[in-house]
């Protein structure tokens, strides 16, 4: 979805007659479970849509520079919201990927202070919207949260169910950010720490660096395919060999290994980056600069300026029509 469609689409869920609703995620006995906050009550609701509607207004629909990039390419842009366009989820964001409103006002029973312990909160799952069309949030929950300027308590009146607004104990901190929005199906990371992080996340990683292994074997163009693999147990070199598969054009071109070779060896911004085979026909890697330098090479981010004649280095591919 292009942004400027995505920030329309979200606003005109929220230019409508809105409700919210707040699922608390619930870690029991291993399995995650979703319990109903009970938010009936004429000031707390409008108050809770109000802070999640004002976050990601400011957050996505006000910001005039955010970009949308696909997660498994991302690049480290400062300003930009990414896709999640992997085939599988991590166990943590399973019941926020299933999540569908009309089943669920019906599924989950409400939490209970009683029956409930909020040791295992997880996150929560926010849906604001109407029973045809809405946005769905996701928040983790840490377990100490300071109270900021734009934050209130929502906590439980003694003896009851529903959730209001409090100055007393029993209480939970809450404020508007979030980490992902879904819009008609498809999920956007705001925040990829918490994937990374809380998420194991590294598993669907390093599963596409072992693709991307097997794709840069098959062109056989290291020495000694083992010394890449070796490295997949450093997660953040992992996290950028899994993305290579995936963005370079040089799978993409099919790209034989004795153009890249001689790319390496006459490319001056490359000399004395790489030592080779002693037939001088594959690329020997043993250095972590030489690695580094062999993440760029695959990755096709020394690119010439067809202007001044001049290379650089980029990790953006923004294609140009």
């Amino acid at each position: 979805m292009e942004v400027e469609v995505l920030k329309s689409k979200i606003q005109s869920i929220f230019s409508k007659h809105t409700a919210v609703q707040v699922y608390m995620l619930l870690k029991q006995k291993g399995d995650f479970v979703l319990k109903l906050a009970n938010l009936e009550d004429e000031k707390t609701e409008p108050e809770v849509r109000t802070l999640f509607e004002g976050f990601i207004k400011d957050t996505i629909i006000a910001n005039e520079n955010i970009e949308i990039c696909e997660l498994s390419t991302d690049d480290e842009r400062m300003n930009a919201i990414y896709h999640y366009d992997y085939s599988e989820y991590p166990e943590e964001l399973s019941l926020f990927q299933s999540f569908n409103i009309k089943t669920s006002v019906s599924m989950y029973d409400k939490f209970n202070f009683i029956e409930d312990d909020l040791r295992n909160l997880y996150g929560y799952i926010i849906y604001i919207g109407t029973m045809d069309e809405g946005v769905l949030l996701f928040k983790k929950h840490y377990s100490i949260t300071l109270i900021k300027r734009d934050s209130f308590l929502l906590g439980l009146k003694k003896s009851k169910e529903r959730f209001e607004l409090v100055s007393e104990d029993d209480m939970l901190r809450l404020n508007g950010d979030v980490q992902l929005i879904s819009v008609d199906g498809e999920i956007y990371v705001l925040d990829i720490k918490v994937l990374t992080q809380n998420m194991k996340f590294n598993k669907l990683i390093t599963k596409a660096a072992d693709e991307t292994i097997t794709a840069i074997d098959a062109i056989g163009i290291l020495e000694d395919i083992q010394v890449l693999r070796d490295t997949v147990e450093d997660f953040s070199f992992a996290r950028r060999l899994s993305k290579v598969k995936k963005t370079s054009p040089i799978f993409e071109l099919g790209i034989p290994k004795e153009t890249i070779i001689q790319f390496t060896k006459t490319t001056r911004q490359l000399a004395g980056k790489f030592k080779y085979s002693d037939d001088g026909q594959t690329i020997r890697l043993d250095t972590k600069k030489s690695k580094d330098a062999f993440i760029k090479l695959m990755n096709d981010s020394f690119l010439r300026s067809e202007l001044t004649n001049q290379y650089y280095e980029t990790a953006a591919k923004d294609k140009l029509e």
